[in-house]
């Protein structure tokens, strides 16, 4: 399985420093304008697609901050409705924009891009926090991608808490939201396995899990421990370059702990992935199959979906197969599991 890098740095050399962004769809950066204007025929139709939108949703935002209040809705909006943005009719266009905005940014395949969708996606949320157009299944596959692990796993914390209280008030902009920190990524995994689970945010988390214990192991693999406990494949897998989590980095544990205090760990997150896998599996038996195909067309756009669907697959795919592209050995840990090693 070949994997990727999510790109950073200038578009065409990878410099760092210095960089330039590209006026037109205020994404994409360049070290120098010899770079921009060589880039130029690959990035035209993206850029034009971008600033096309950002056009259309600056548009809806003024109309919005221009608005004299009726009874219906204040003025200024974004001040005196943030939390139930969408239950002001008057937001929608303006909404509706923001997201054709975001799935423009798609398809500049760039760290910055992903950074800026994620922004957009978390202000979103902050502006309405029901959720109404779904992007809390987009956020988790985002996180990973920019290597915040910590970060994607207190997301998805969050709402595996909140959907179980059905006293929730979405109404009471008052109440804590979105405020887990920190939380222990080691912790078990069942709450997330209930008869209706969130699909998008079960596949990450089961991602999660792989890059924490291939890093585990990557730490781990000086002993002579893992010969007899892993087969061939898996061993080979964790030879590629995997990016260090950032969960890893935090743990002392982890870091400097001793091969015993590792090893615990690789147990425990052994468990834990087979039990996300079963569970993934019960949910919808399309995805683990889908993901490993090479061949799988991730362009369909499908209007609507019921759980346990090939829809609901595809949509959870195409959220997430970059943060899998993107984790070396992750979608070949998956192959083996699902040909029944491991």
């Amino acid at each position: 399985m070949v994997t990727t890098e999510l790109p950073s740095g200038c578009s065409i050399c990878r410099k760092k420093e210095g960089l330039l962004v590209c006026s037109g769809c205020k994404v994409l950066p360049y070290c120098n304008r010899d770079h921009q204007i060589a880039d130029r025929p690959a990035h035209k139709s993206a850029c034009s697609a971008i600033r096309r939108a950002r056009v259309k949703m600056e548009k809806e935002e003024q109309i919005l901050r221009n608005h004299p209040g009726n009874i219906m809705m204040s003025a200024d909006p974004f001040t005196n409705s943030v939390g139930h943005f969408w239950g002001v009719l008057e937001t929608r266009d303006y909404m509706r924009a923001r997201l054709t905005l975001v799935k423009a940014m798609e398809d500049v395949n760039h760290s910055q891009s992903a950074e800026a969708r994620l922004d957009h996606f978390m202000d979103m949320l902050r502006l309405c926090r029901s959720d109404n157009m779904g992007v809390r299944d987009i956020v988790p596959g985002l996180m990973l991608r920019l290597n915040k692990d910590q970060e994607c796993y207190d997301f998805i914390r969050w709402w595996q808490v909140v959907n179980e209280d059905s006293q929730y008030d979405w109404g009471n902009i008052d109440l804590p939201y979105l405020d887990v920190k920190n939380a222990n990524v080691l912790e078990p995994v069942k709450a997330f396995c209930g008869s209706f689970p969130d699909l998008s945010h079960l596949t990450c988390l089961c991602l999660l899990k792989i890059k924490l214990l291939f890093d585990v192991m990557r730490l781990q693999q000086s002993t002579a421990s893992l010969g007899p406990v892993f087969p061939r494949e898996i061993l080979d897998l964790i030879q590629l370059s995997v990016p260090r989590s950032s969960v890893v980095r935090a743990s002392h544990d982890i870091m400097f702990g001793d091969s015993d205090v590792r090893e615990a760990i690789i147990d425990k997150l052994k468990v834990q992935i087979n039990i996300i896998f079963s569970a993934v599996e019960k949910a919808n038996e399309h995805f683990w199959p889908a993901l490993i195909d090479p061949y799988i067309d991730l362009t369909e756009n499908p209007q609507f979906y019921s759980a346990g669907s090939v829809e609901e697959m595809l949509l959870v795919l195409q959220y997430n197969h970059d943060a899998w592209l993107e984790t070396p050995g992750a979608i070949d840990f998956i192959k083996v599991k699902v040909n029944g090693g491991f």
